[in-house]
């Protein structure tokens, strides 16, 4: 099945960057699905409704998912394969004694709907469910350096995590940004009146966004923003 999976990160980054209205163009072009899982849901709407200071973000979001841009999914064999994954998840590296709890439920809810529709792709903005995917091993050199210890690793439970994640591929809001760039959606800023203002305001336009979405969550570095934009601007 054509589709991409969202996490929360991605959707909360484009908001607070004024960029969630690329999701209506970008899913027309994909000619796909867009979904997220009940516990993404309740993240972007359900537990910001509850709230003073998310409200506005929550109800600038509900719209995508009425119209059916975002649409939810939810079924008993993706909790059983999400409680797996977590489990080992969450049981894989170790230290002084005690296993570290590296993945929360939602995270691992929308890795496990991907491998119940046989779709390659989750959008995912934060780092550890991204290096979980890409490369799982890496999270134990990752923790060593920030806990200051040695990390004991259970490979089994590893080597299960790299066989069944083996055929997914993450992008982040990042991309979504660069590939909405490359398709002359956000040529909206280009206007001739700020250009003479601007210098380079094309270059101005992809680096701001970066940025935002970089500063407001998603785990992308310095150099590989300004790799993205010598490419495309």
């Amino acid at each position: 099945m054509k589709a991409l999976i969202f996490d929360t990160g991605p959707v909360i980054s484009l908001t607070l960057n004024n960029l969630l209205w690329l999701l209506e163009p970008l899913y027309e072009k994909f000619h796909g699905n867009f979904y997220i899982t009940q516990s993404v849901y309740e993240e972007l709407i359900d537990k910001p409704l509850s709230t003073r200071k998310y409200k506005f973000e929550a109800l600038q979001v509900l719209p995508f998912i009425t119209k059916g841009i975002l649409k939810t999914i939810k079924d008993e064999q993706i909790t059983q394969i999400a409680k797996k994954l977590l489990d080992k998840a969450n049981n894989t590296f170790k230290a002084d004694g005690n296993w570290i709890k590296i993945v929360h439920s939602g995270e691992i809810e929308t890795i496990a709907t991907a491998l119940y529709l046989q779709s390659t792709t989750i959008v995912i903005d934060e780092r550890t469910g991204r290096m979980l995917i890409e490369d799982p091993e890496s999270i134990a050199t990752t923790l060593s350096m920030k806990l200051h210890t040695k990390i004991e690793i259970n490979q089994a439970n590893l080597d299960y995590i790299k066989k069944e994640l083996s055929g997914l591929k993450v992008i982040r809001s990042a991309e979504l940004v660069s590939v909405a760039y490359k398709l002359g959606l956000l040529d909206r800023y280009l206007l001739q009146d700020e250009k003479k203002i601007i210098k380079d305001l094309d270059k101005a336009v992809l680096e701001g966004a970066l940025w935002g979405i970089k500063l407001n969550g998603c785990s992308i570095s310095r150099d590989e923003i300004y790799k993205v934009i010598k490419i495309l601007a």
